[in-house]
């Protein structure tokens, strides 16, 4: 009977520190201070189609207002040049490629309108590793290994795009309020 009530009582304050320190459960979101209170204008200047319209869902799933001309914009987020590759990482020992890196590299640019210096301008870039050893399990030998490596890029590089759309909500997310620029 001890034993379960001191086991009850350093989980008690164990859940009372981490809640005191800011700490969130997963699932558990406080959505007015994640929520993006802009009116943006979203131009896309040489990026990825399906990257674009995956960022302009992001931003109104956070509350951003997206508008159709710049005046009535409280930010400009310009997503630049999109680059792709996939660059082999990894060589077996009979010559075949069994690792490869792909990356993904985001330009964005976020200005206050009417300021001429940006709030934000960077890459995005992310990365993922993939051993391809598995697709030549998966997909057998001959024909069908291609096909299966090709499959799997697809998926990473679908990954990869989500992680560069979460990056760039996260950099708006992590702007000074308007007000105060």
């Amino acid at each position: 009977m001890m034993l379960s009530r001191r086991h009850w009582l350093l989980s008690a304050l164990s859940l009372v520190t981490l809640s005191g320190c800011g700490y969130q459960l997963r699932g558990v979101s406080n959505t007015s201070e994640r929520a993006l209170p802009y009116r943006i204008y979203l131009v896309s200047d040489g990026a990825d189609g399906e990257l674009v319209s995956q960022t302009r869902r992001a931003l109104q799933s956070f509350g951003a207002q997206l508008v159709a001309e710049r005046k009535q914009a409280d930010l400009i987020v310009t997503l630049g040049a999109t680059k792709q590759e996939s660059v082999i990482s990894a060589i077996g020992s009979f010559g075949e490629i069994s690792a490869r890196l792909f990356v993904m590299t985001q330009a964005l640019r976020v200005t206050k309108v009417g300021v001429e210096d940006p709030l934000i301008d960077t890459l995005v870039r992310r990365s993922r590793e993939v051993d391809q050893s598995l697709a030549t399990r998966l997909g057998g030998l001959g024909a069908e290994r291609p096909l299966a490596i090709t499959r799997e890029s697809v998926e990473v590089m679908q990954d990869i795009k989500a992680r560069v759309v979460d990056s760039i909500v996260r950099l708006l997310q992590g702007l000074v309020p308007l007000g105060s620029l």
